[in-house]
């Protein structure tokens, strides 16, 4: 009896376990929800909701072994106009995202479909983590909306077909790294992938990371300690994708530019010499350089 009751309570344990996870679930357009799983990569559907634990895995990119852009549609979304995103963490429509103690960060991501995530592809659009403020990380955020989110596409990305990776970390045990001695330790990755066509006016291709590939067990916003005191916490992966792309040059007036005119990365014109005896002419002032502020970009929460 007392054998039956420890393995009762096992099966119970490990039922909760798997069901303490999340995974991308559906969408909302214009106000009207999508299938579950439809425009979505096909999911792991005997462990659904379960992470992968190996950053160097390429489970990472997607969480599915079915990569066939064919077998999914693309779902179309216009850049500036908000969209809705739901993760669940069972096969119904819930209002339970992900259980309490699975606290981490949000992170999207695009790549152009026509590479089927392969390559220095992927750039990061949205990611938000740690709020001091609240001191709250921003999968609790969805435990109180029942894991829903609004998210516009910036409006500077240049339209086309595209995979959009959503991720979310759980760092619950991720005090300690994650080796192949002991996968049970390291931080838990839930990314799934969805197939979109984007319209849009914007011409910017940001620069692209792979994945696997940008993040290691030992990054610190991939090893760290939930349960020790923190004001802080650094998002890992690469920077988000205005970072890597510098403003255009810029006159004095805050436009490009105007023709024959010098950009700020010319030096100013030195002043000409008198060719006669005659009163010398007087020297052209030099163009002022105009003082560009760079962004910071703001990685903490």
């Amino acid at each position: 009896m007392l054998k039956l009751s420890a393995l009762l309570l096992l099966l119970l344990a490990a039922a909760h376990s798997v069901s303490a996870h999340t995974y991308l679930f559906r969408f909302n357009v214009d106000g009207k929800n999508t299938n579950r799983g439809e425009y979505i990569r096909a999911y792991r559907e005997s462990t659904v909701n379960s992470p992968t634990k190996d950053p160097k895995d390429k489970d990472l990119r997607c969480r599915t072994d079915k990569m066939n852009a064919q077998d999914t549609k693309n779902l179309t979304l216009t850049a500036g106009v908000k969209f809705g995103l739901e993760f669940h963490e069972g096969d119904e429509d819930t209002t339970r995202f992900i259980e309490g103690a699975h606290r981490g960060p949000g992170l999207i991501y695009l790549a152009p479909l026509e590479s089927n995530g392969e390559g220095d592809v992927w750039f990061k659009i949205f990611e938000k983590g740690y709020d001091p403020k609240t001191k709250k990380f921003y999968t609790e955020e969805l435990m109180k909306t029942g894991g829903k989110m609004e998210f516009a596409i910036p409006e500077d990305i240049k339209g086309g077909d595209y995979l959009m990776r959503t991720e979310f970390i759980a760092l619950h045990t991720a005090d300690k790294e994650y080796t192949a001695k002991s996968k049970n330790d390291g931080a838990e990755f839930f990314p799934n992938c969805a197939q979109i066509k984007l319209i849009s006016k914007g011409t910017l291709e940001p620069k692209g990371y792979p994945i696997p590939g940008i993040y290691t067990t030992k990054d610190p916003g991939i090893l760290f300690n939930l349960w020790d005191k923190y004001d802080s916490y650094i998002i890992p992966g690469p920077p988000m994708y205005n970072a890597d792309n510098s403003p255009p040059p810029v006159n004095q007036e805050g436009g490009p530019p105007a023709e024959g005119e010098p950009s700020v990365e010319e030096k100013p014109a030195k002043p000409s010499k008198p060719s006669t005896p005659t009163k010398p002419t007087t020297p052209a002032k030099p163009i002022k350089k105009p003082c560009i502020r760079k962004k910071k970009r703001a990685h903490q929460y």
